[in-house]
């Protein structure tokens, strides 16, 4: 089994690349084909909330296994499209291809198991960042406006602020200086709406604006 807290997010290990290169790593994302035409697009790209990509060799066959390749009980090793669609730990070594794009020669990958680890979609996001949506959890990007509860404590206000239907996110970063409180702002992470009203984001990534997609 992998240990979770040691593996890098997509957008940390992009940025970081240049360090990163020719070294083992393990990246967390969501699995995805490449799409278009040929036998290109069958190949994986590891996706994060962003939808920043990074291409991945193929680590095992498209289909299933020959049969005859069955273990005991007659349980078949899995093929690769069983990885597309899901969250993915993939550990591989960081390369660049003859055209000096990055791509993750993959070695080994395992399916992380947390139905909350899905992609919300507009209609979700929508129904969170107003009152509703309780219980929904996912990733995705909510638009509003920083406030400080006291200390460093940042919580993103996505509807009706100071009002009696205030919805309002607490998010698991410190105040930062290059953040101005009162202006729209939008924050990219790991949505759980506990409440119609209460919220938080984990791995919370904060940017001014609003979200383009």
């Amino acid at each position: 089994m992998y240990d979770a807290s040691r593996a890098i997010d997509l957008s940390t290990l992009l940025e970081h690349s240049d360090r990163l290169l020719r070294r083992l790593v393990t990246g967390r994302g969501h699995l995805r084909r490449c799409g278009g035409d040929g036998v290109a697009a069958m190949w994986p790209v590891l996706e994060d909330t962003q939808g920043r990509r990074l291409r991945v060799t193929p680590w095992l066959p498209m289909d299933d296994f020959s049969p005859r390749l069955a273990g005991p009980g007659g349980r078949h090793p899995r093929g690769l499209r069983d990885f597309f669609g899901h969250d993915v730990l993939l550990t591989g070594v960081l390369e660049r291809d003859a055209d000096g794009e990055l791509v993750l020669v993959a070695k080994r990958a395992q399916v992380v198991r947390e139905l909350h680890l899905r992609r919300l979609d507009a209609a979700q996001l929508a129904a969170v960042s107003g009152v509703g949506g309780e219980g929904t959890v996912g990733y995705g990007a909510l638009a509003g406006e920083l406030i400080i509860d006291g200390g460093d404590q940042l919580r993103l206000v996505t509807a009706d602020r100071g009002g009696p239907c205030e919805v309002s996110f607490t998010l698991d970063v410190l105040r930062r200086d290059d953040l101005v409180l009162g202006r729209p702002i939008h924050v990219h992470g790991l949505i759980r709406k506990a409440t119609p009203w209460l919220g938080a984001i984990r791995r919370a990534a904060v940017a001014l604006g609003v979200p383009t997609s």
